[in-house]
């Protein structure tokens, strides 16, 4: 069976699991979500070397006061400013081609704020508003696999300029405009529907998409490079381990939330 077939049927497998959640129930999306980011998150510590539960209990704990209502504000517009802090000094790394802090504590701290707080702020955008319970997160999911699926086709069939050749080889710009405007595409005919949600926000949505999703492969990408592996994890064939396969939507997630909360203070 050739890689790009059993990486489909994989992949497929992943999204079917995803949709079918969302529609059978919010609780349903929720434990899916928690299983794929817990997981995520077992493949972070192996690969910068940090083992603790505390990160996996606070998690735990998150995700059962989250599903009863009983996150605190405070805590909850704090956790998304820490988390965004995080990215964003991953981020700067990145550009800068600086080593990731490498220090118990701060592997620590960015297993928790950056995979942890994330993976919260997934599970965050199921009580956002929409067309019907779990749109939203269903449409921040399309929006990465429609970037991330024609990325990978065009970078593919006509890949020519390498994007970020340090960290990742085979990204191209041909990839990454393909799979931009592929996105961006998507985003232009979600609003001639009646979804809930404000028109504007669907290009706005598809270009935050489209950066974020992009840095959030590279940083992942940078974190095996520097573990010298080639995947986080063997869990799903073709793709390598969940880290691998929530790359995108992990980094993408906070600041998705951050734009629809602001959204609603938008006319």
């Amino acid at each position: 069976m050739s890689e790009l077939l059993i990486r489909s049927i994989s992949g497929l497998l992943y999204v079917a699991l995803i949709i079918f959640s969302a529609y059978w129930s919010n609780g349903a999306l929720l434990i899916i979500i928690f299983i794929f980011s817990s997981l995520a998150l077992f493949e972070f510590q192996k690969l910068i070397n940090y083992k603790s539960p505390i990160s996996f209990l606070v998690f735990g704990i998150l995700s059962y006061q989250f599903f009863n209502d009983q996150v605190h504000k405070v805590f909850h517009f704090s956790l998304l400013a820490l988390t965004l802090i995080t990215s964003l000094y991953l981020t700067y790394c990145l550009i800068k081609e600086k080593k990731f802090p490498s220090e118990n504590y701060q592997r620590g701290g960015i297993s928790f704020f950056y995979i942890v707080g994330s993976g919260y702020f997934i599970l965050a955008t199921t009580k956002l508003p929409g067309l019907e319970n779990n749109f939203t997160t269903l449409l921040i999911y399309t929006f990465i696999w429609t970037n991330n699926c024609f990325a990978y086709i065009f970078g593919k069939r006509l890949g020519k300029k390498l994007f970020f050749p340090s960290i990742s080889p085979n990204k191209t710009w041909e990839g990454f405009w393909g799979g931009g405007l592929s996105c961006l595409g998507l985003g232009l005919v979600l609003m001639t529907l009646n979804t809930g949600l404000e028109e504007w926000i669907f290009p706005v949505l598809a270009i935050v998409i489209i950066s974020t999703a992009t840095i959030g492969d590279l940083i992942q990408s940078k974190f095996k490079r520097e573990a010298k592996v080639k995947d986080s994890g063997s869990l799903i064939p073709g793709h390598g381990g969940f880290f691998d396969r929530m790359d995108s939507v992990l980094y993408t997630a906070p600041f998705v939330y951050l734009v629809l909360i602001l959204s609603e203070y938008v006319p």
